[in-house]
């Protein structure tokens, strides 16, 4: 009989400080961040805390990651004719908050981390690259003094919708690049249910990121410590907020965030311990292994079926393994592969004032599609107990044991 193990992050971990919070809400009537005063707002709160935590002057609390995707992209003036570098494996919202602001995705390659491979960045920056999307990819830092080293001058938007709580050499990720974006959706480490964060040391994009996700701040955007104000140049925008209800979930949880990423940790390395090196699996690399969070493990196999056959033993033991994103390169997701937006009129690869020759299509980032063919992806909750570390790792020695 296999085991059931809990996988749950933020909200299967969901308790009473977290209901409290929204009792608290609802007993103020004030579900909106502007029908309270300013020094009373769950959502303020939490954007201070943000702050802290990540290590930042700014944070603007969103409504999704991939909003808060949109936030800095639009904060920065990315639109038609422009170009962004994304790594070509990522989750789909990376690429889709890039074409719904107007611009066209350029892939580059991952490497051995499953994350953007520098090299290739170098080889992909042209004069209409306006800027460049590291992902930090379940939770593992991507190498951040290279990739900043080769984007000099171009802004570096950190996608790290994944990765709450994970650091680099010490800093948080997130703090790094022009932008951090960050995703508090159900399968975060820390959630509101949906929602999300930009965080900047830049005041002045910070206020256009504030502005853009309120309606371009027609009205009385809040940001830091204060609201409306000196609108300046006015612009379009979304609405992309976050509410008072969310806000306050979103806070007691990162007040919890610590105790999730030492559990997690922990976990982790008990199972690394057990199954140690194993004759024909690679682990992945990580730049920096003490900043992980350790929310999966991944090792690569030495082709691409005995990676398949090896998932669906561990599946079939009752261990929690996958191929990311079904080992597939993010450009070989139908919509994008076939350049087709909702409007049907091919949006940024179609613009007459702006052409160009930019096409995906299978082959285009062969180093991607070949670790990520061989990639052999094991969850791990926090809520692993010391007999659940040991299933797990008893389980992958086992399929080993079969099957290399």
């Amino acid at each position: 009989m296999t085991r059931r193990l809990n996988l749950s992050r933020g909200i299967g971990l969901l308790g009473e400080d977290e209901a409290a919070a929204v009792a608290e809400v609802l007993a103020s009537h004030n579900l909106f961040r502007y029908d309270a005063p300013l020094e009373d707002s769950r959502v303020a709160r939490f954007e201070a805390a943000l702050q802290d935590r990540v290590g930042v002057d700014r944070a603007v609390a969103v409504s999704s990651g991939t909003a808060a995707l949109r936030t800095a992209l639009a904060a920065l003036g990315v639109g038609c004719g422009d170009e962004v570098i994304v790594p070509a494996f990522t989750f789909i919202a990376t690429v889709n908050a890039v074409v719904t602001l107007g611009a066209v995705p350029v892939f580059c390659e991952i490497d051995d981390t499953l994350n953007m491979d520098p090299t290739d960045v170098g080889n992909k920056i042209s004069p209409r690259t306006v800027a460049v999307i590291p992902v930090h990819l379940e939770n593992v830092a991507a190498d951040m003094d290279e990739i900043m080293a080769v984007c000099a001058g171009v802004p570096v938007i950190e996608d790290a919708a994944q990765s709450l709580g994970a650091t680099y050499k010490g800093r948080s990720v997130g703090s790094f690049g022009t932008f951090g974006c960050f995703s508090l959706q159900a399968a975060k480490n820390v959630t509101s249910g949906e929602g999300g964060a930009v965080v900047t040391n830049d005041d002045d994009l910070g206020l256009r990121a504030a502005r853009y996700q309120d309606q371009g701040g027609q009205f009385i955007t809040q940001h830091g410590r204060s609201r409306g104000g000196e609108l300046g140049v006015p612009f379009v925008g979304e609405n992309l907020r976050m509410t008072e209800i969310a806000g306050a979930i979103a806070g007691v949880q990162l007040a919890r965030l610590d105790e999730f990423v030492a559990a997690t940790r922990a976990n982790a390395a008990s199972i690394e311990k057990v199954v140690g090196d194993v004759d024909g699996l690679t682990p992945r690399r990580r730049p920096d292994a003490d900043g992980c969070v350790g929310t999966s493990l991944t090792w690569f196999a030495e082709s691409a079926d005995t990676a398949k056959a090896f998932v669906k033993a561990l599946r079939k033991e009752g261990v929690p393994s996958a191929q990311m994103y079904e080992g597939k390169p993010t450009y070989l997701t139908p919509a994008i592969l076939e350049r087709r937006t909702a409007s049907g009129k091919g949006g940024p690869w179609n613009c007459a004032e702006h052409p160009t020759e930019i096409v995906y299509e299978l082959g285009m980032c062969p180093q991607t599609e070949d670790l990520v063919a061989r990639s052999i992806t094991v969850g791990v909750g926090a809520a692993f107990d010391q007999d659940d570390c040991d299933y797990v790792a008893a389980g992958i020695l086992k399929v080993a044991g079969e099957l290399l």
